[in-house]
């Protein structure tokens, strides 16, 4: 049953939704069919992960800031409508938001009979100032007319988007997939009296002793890194421990600034982006997530695989769901510095079973999640 697929991403750029789609792409092409990746920007560091089996369709619009401004967007409209009257696909899936909403336009002024599989990334009830986010809910109606079935990546998120008007049996859930390749966990990613592969593993070593609190994601105010900074500084009040962040983001000198004036900036890492995951959970003890709202919270169930124990705010949605009201690990309220210091050091006295994290990852890896997108094609 080989089918004509298109997962559609504005951009590769670092991202949750954007490396889903590349890593579910590849997984399609692998199983036969005959796939192809569309985006508008195709830079970014999730280029690097798409496979040789699948077709890289790039328009090469310019990115401006957070978007692409609203003549590049309304020609990026129509150059997409063009390209689905030509290739005419079985089905297309897209993400996130705002590109749901372009791509079930594009369809239609495309004359395209395609099945239209929009993805939800992130938990809708929670407000956004963004102007593509707002028009799309104030449009989502479109959507919702236009889908074959929306995918949720969490219950949460599914409760969130037949809220807003999408009949709930047209919902399915199906959780992001875990990354394929080696995360095996290993204690110290540099072998004594070897160099370090990358700079940002001799600057965490410079940092000195003490066990080493990870977290992942873009330095943006949605992943209250405020927060893990603030609990982190309580943390060292008691014991010594280094925090190394990977990510980038518009956040960065802020939360630089911020780490100064706790007086813990000797003991914390701003590595930048990392894209070779392995390395970074490798190097940690405790992989920690502050976010206020996660729609999945994939870089959770990454650490798990990787045998690192997590701790995580209780964020709408996904953390609760991927630890099982706190079974793999622990839930935390929001904004609270301090139950999030309390619950770090309890972790590190007494860590979750590596063989339990790796149990409970390996129900989201690429292929149970890729037999679940298969699924939707028949």
């Amino acid at each position: 049953m080989r089918k004509r697929i298109v997962f559609h991403v504005p951009s590769l750029r670092g991202g949750g939704a954007e490396r889903v789609f590349v890593l579910m792409a590849n997984e399609m092409a692998r199983r036969g069919h005959e796939v192809t990746l569309f985006t508008w920007n195709g830079e970014g560091p999730n280029a690097a992960l798409r496979s040789d089996a699948v077709h890289l369709v790039d328009l090469g619009i310019a990115i401006r800031g957070d978007g692409f401004g609203k003549p590049a967007t309304l020609g990026g409209l129509l150059r997409s409508a063009g390209f689905y009257r030509r290739l005419k696909p079985d089905a297309v899936f897209s993400a996130p938001e705002f590109a749901n909403l372009i791509t079930a336009l594009a369809l239609t002024l495309g004359f395209s009979r395609a099945w239209f599989f929009p993805s939800f990334h992130a938990a809708a009830s929670i407000p956004s100032n963004d102007f593509g986010s707002k028009l799309a809910v104030l449009l989502s109606g479109l959507v919702a007319a236009r889908v074959r079935k929306a995918i949720a990546v969490s219950a949460g998120v599914g409760r969130d988007i037949a809220a807003r008007g999408v009949p709930d049996d047209k919902v399915v859930v199906i959780n992001n997939p875990l990354p394929p390749g080696d995360v095996s966990r290993g204690r110290d990613p540099v072998s004594p009296g070897s160099a370090p592969r990358y700079p940002w593993q001799g600057e965490l070593a410079a940092l000195g002793e003490g066990p080493v609190i990870a977290t992942a994601g873009r330095l943006v105010a949605v992943k209250d890194h405020a927060t893990l900074l603030s609990a982190f500084a309580r943390l060292l009040s008691s014991r010594p421990a280094r925090l190394v962040l990977f990510g980038e983001g518009p956040l960065r000198a802020e939360l630089e600034a911020e780490s100064r004036a706790l007086g813990i900036a000797s003991r914390v890492l701003f590595a930048g982006y990392v894209n070779d995951p392995a390395a970074c959970y490798a190097a940690a003890d405790l992989f920690a997530l502050s976010s206020t709202s996660e729609g999945f919270g994939n870089v959770l169930i990454e650490a798990m695989a990787a045998g690192v124990p997590v701790v995580s705010t209780d964020a709408p949605h996904g953390p609760r769901e991927i630890l099982a009201d706190g079974k793999y690990g622990t839930l935390v309220p929001v904004r609270d510095a301090e139950a999030l210091a309390g619950a770090m050091a309890a972790m590190l006295d007494a860590p979750t079973d590596p063989a339990l994290l790796a149990e409970r990852a390996a129900e989201f890896e690429v292929e149970r999640i890729g037999d679940r997108y298969e699924a939707l094609l028949r």
